[in-house]
């Protein structure tokens, strides 16, 4: 867990968690005066109970051998100052804890969403992002819960460690027998916290299988219905939640079992140490109630810091799953994006020369393609599933990189930052229409954010989805999430005038037609129609419109071209 306690650290912030431990140290160090100031509070009340053997209570001793003598009055005035100073202090740290503990949980969550966007698209595709979601969402939500144990032992660790201080300085002989119990006590209960870890790793696996659940139940609701599956739909939820529950019960069940042990064990610890005092080491009242007062404050403080301790290693493992999606993104990072650089201009041809891209597994999903994209050209690459169009397109389109071969524009390498660049050149319309909450506008605009009105209709009319103007809001209406509130052509018309509003270089179409009933297929094959010579076109699909409008078609097979 030392691994998960400094990336805590280090998303808090050095200085921030000096201050939160100062401020902490302030809270503990002003109980454990408070506990020393009843030695003389009581030597004024019990007069006749004020001496002891200085060996048994260096701080009788010295009370007894100094000219330390207040009075009533002002002791009782000190003690009321430093109780308030205790609770200023603890409300301005409670205050920083929190303050801590959402820097460190917000900046968890962003370092791991900025990873992810950051990371090359070859990485993402083989990412579950259904455990990316939950992680984002739940999983780095428990580890706020780790911040929050982890901030909770530091607080119950200092006030332990000043209330033994304040034990040591009264009875040196009672302070040793307290740290020998709550050393062993805190050695008994290793094995709970090993199972605590174990518990809290199966809680992080619980989430991304229950978001998996849910995403796919919740996408295929109209399937789900329509086969009259609604009961086993509500079933795999429930028994996703049910395991879980089952393992946090474990866990809390785990908890209250040491709590209940470890309260009857500090209970017969103080009994024995009251006792060994009365009988056997002769401690008067002055020293006695104190020492009484200590333990009994002593025992909770030692549950706590059992608890947080247990706590903290069932919620670490939410640290270490944030940071292990995070280090998996980061070294799959592209360079940063450098606005210096000059995206290819495009004049002559994209040219694709002995490219070859293998999959993980080492099978080619490309091999040795040469290929040549003449400026201005709209070529359509044809193929059964599987064949490698897509492959072929993101590799065109910069969003990967080949493993042999060169990508080339106007005869100039797509080196790294040039990829990156390129992707500002290229505008790309998917098979499955994307579109975001919110108006028509912003949907727009995502692609094009310093767009004119006037640029929004021109592109509109030249999807041929000038439809979208007669919406109620024209531009301003409310598309609803994913654009529902529209049909899968008005949806794809829609797309493809963010595309053409960037005015791109490069239009990669993958399979934008093949989901399309035949007239939204006509309708999107028009408007493409009218940008043939504007800007050069990729069009991938098996059938439709769009392969006829083309210049020329192309065939690939099992990652290799071929003349269709």
């Amino acid at each position: 867990m030392t691994s998960a306690a400094s990336d805590l650290v280090r998303l808090a912030g050095a200085n921030r968690l000096a201050g939160l431990s100062v401020l902490t140290m302030l809270v503990a160090a002003s109980e454990g005066i408070g506990f020393l100031l009843l030695v003389p509070l009581l030597a004024q009340l019990v007069p006749q109970a004020s001496t002891t053997d200085s060996a048994a209570s260096p701080l009788s001793a010295w009370l007894a051998q100094s000219d330390f003598s207040p009075s009533l009055a002002g002791l009782l005035a000190l003690f009321v100052c430093i109780i308030g100073l205790r609770a200023v202090a603890d409300f301005i740290r409670a205050l920083a804890a929190h303050e801590l503990n959402v820097r460190i949980v917000d900046g968890l969550r962003a370092k791991a969403m900025g990873a992810l966007v950051h990371a090359d698209w070859r990485l993402l595709s083989l990412m579950r992002q259904s455990e990316n979601r939950a992680l984002l969402i739940s999983t780095i939500d428990l580890a706020a819960d780790a911040a929050n144990s982890f901030f909770a032992l530091l607080r119950t660790g200092l006030g332990l460690g000043a209330t033994l201080l304040a034990a040591l300085l009264i009875s040196p002989m009672a302070a040793l027998v307290g740290v020998v119990g709550g050393l062993l006590v805190l050695a008994a209960y290793a094995g709970l916290r090993r199972r605590a870890r174990m518990l809290g790793e199966q809680v992080t696996k619980s989430h991304q299988a229950i978001y998996l659940t849910l995403e796919e139940n919740l996408d295929a609701l109209r399937l789900v219905k329509s086969f009259g599956r609604e009961e086993q739909a509500e079933r795999k939820v429930a028994q996703g939640f049910a395991r879980l529950r089952a393992i946090q019960r474990r866990f809390v069940a785990d908890t209250g079992r040491a709590q209940v042990l470890l309260q009857l064990g500090g209970a017969a610890l103080l009994a024995v140490m009251a006792w060994l005092a009365i009988s056997h080491w002769h401690y008067n009242v002055a020293v006695l109630l104190p020492l009484v007062a200590i333990f009994a404050r002593a025992v909770p403080q030692l549950g706590a810091l059992q608890s947080g301790w247990q706590q903290w290693a069932h919620a670490a493992p939410a640290f270490l799953a944030a940071r292990a999606l995070t280090e998996r993104a980061s070294a799959g990072a592209e360079p940063p994006f450098d606005p210096s650089v000059t995206p290819p201009a495009l004049t002559r041809e994209l040219r694709l020369s002995n490219v070859t891209l293998r999959h993980r597994e080492g099978i080619a999903a490309l091999d040795r393609i040469n290929l040549a994209l003449q400026a201005g050209e709209a070529l359509a690459l044809v193929g059964p599933s599987g064949a490698g169009k897509s492959t072929l397109a993101d590799l065109a389109s910069g969003l990967i990189a080949p493993d042999e071969g060169t990508v080339e524009i106007d005869g100039s390498p797509l080196t790294p930052e040039l990829r990156r660049a390129w992707r500002n050149r290229v505008a790309y319309v998917q098979q499955e229409p994307v579109l975001f909450s919110g108006s028509l506008r912003d949907n727009l605009r995502w692609a094009a954010p310093d767009a004119s009105e006037a640029e929004l209709r021109e592109a509109l009319e030249a999807a041929q989805a000038q439809f979208a103007l007669d919406l109620p809001g024209g531009l301003d209406c409310d598309l609803g999430e994913g654009g529902r509130h529209l049909s899968g052509g008005e949806r794809q018309r829609i797309t493809l005038a963010r595309a053409l509003l960037r005015k791109p270089a490069l239009l990669v179409l993958d399979e934008a037609t093949s989901a399309l009933d035949p007239v939204s297929d006509a309708a999107v094959a028009e408007a493409v129609s009218l940008q043939k010579g504007r800007c050069t076109m990729l069009l991938i699909g098996h059938r439709g419109s769009l392969t006829r409008i083309a210049d020329r078609v192309v065939k690939l097979e099992s990652g290799r071209l071929e003349k269709d």
